[in-house]
């Protein structure tokens, strides 16, 4: 099991630091960047009430930060706001390894979703079919990274390729909107028959539609974390709420009791009478 129980990838730190490169006007930013990445690096257990900690320094660096990200051109594109709370998780998660005493993978990802064979010829299928295996990409995930070999049986030839099998997969929005909660209808699908245990949160600070039925999707939970519509950022003096550190601890114990639990255990039906005793 590797010992390193730090964020595998500080993914908002390295697009700021990039981007610092070309721009004076993100470089006093970096401090702030350096004394919340160290702080939250400080807080080494999960109870409540470092979680709590821990989101209070998330709100102090968005506090500092988000002013001027909000005011560069093109903004959204940058991508530099969302990807602040992708490393929050991060933070959140990097204790995980220590908890369950595995090497789990925990970073922004492609998880698996789909293996299709597409040889071009029937001599192809018999000898070395060709394969695609089909990705999705996550914004965090908590899983396992596997290499697969496929060969036919005699042949020496092996085709090789490396997969992401999550077991939480996190998506994180500035503010979601309609077709952004499609979107993430569709990958809940998509990825709930590639791996049916995984668990698919969608995670934004505010929220931008009126009119959805996210209950008939697979997604396992939505959490606005500031309580509030994108639409009261166009106010005069606009101020947002902080993120709320009890939705950050919900989502935390989730995942911790996701990860704990027995997945799928026939056994159990002769036991509770339940073949599938997982509680949601």
């Amino acid at each position: 099991m590797s010992d390193n129980l730090e964020p595998q990838t500080y993914v908002h730190g390295s697009k700021l630091y990039r981007k610092a490169e070309r721009s004076a006007e993100l470089r006093p930013l970096l401090p702030h960047y350096e004394k919340w990445r160290s702080a939250s690096l400080n807080i080494r257990g999960r109870s409540d009430e470092e979680i709590v900690e821990l989101v209070s320094l998330l709100n102090a660096y968005k506090d500092a930060v988000e002013p001027v990200l909000d005011a560069r051109p093109n903004s959204a594109q940058e991508v530099l706001q969302p990807s602040i709370l992708e490393e929050f998780f991060e933070y959140l998660f990097c204790q995980l390894d220590s908890e369950f005493k595995l090497a789990l993978l925990r970073r922004p990802e492609s998880g698996f979703i789909d293996l299709a064979f597409n040889p071009r010829s029937l001599s192809e299928l018999v000898s070395h079919p060709a394969y695609t295996i089909r990705r999705k990409d996550h914004d965090f995930v908590i899983g396992s990274c596997l290499e697969l070999t496929m060969k036919v049986p005699g042949s020496e030839q092996a085709q090789n390729d490396v997969v992401v099998i999550p077991a939480v997969a996190i998506e994180c929005k500035r503010y979601l909107e309609r077709n952004m909660l499609d979107e993430c209808s569709g990958t809940a699908e998509k990825v709930k028959k590639a791996t049916p245990y995984c668990l698919y949160f969608v995670v934004a600070e505010f929220l931008k539609m009126d009119d959805a039925a996210p209950e008939m999707s697979r997604i396992d939970e939505i959490y606005v974390l500031r309580k509030q519509r994108n639409s009261e950022r166009l106010a005069e003096n606009f101020i947002p709420k902080p993120i709320d550190a009890s939705l950050v601890v919900d989502i935390y114990r989730q995942v911790q009791r996701h990860l704990t639990r027995v997945w799928w255990d026939p056994q159990s039906a002769l036991t509770v009478g339940k073949a599938f005793n997982v509680p949601r």
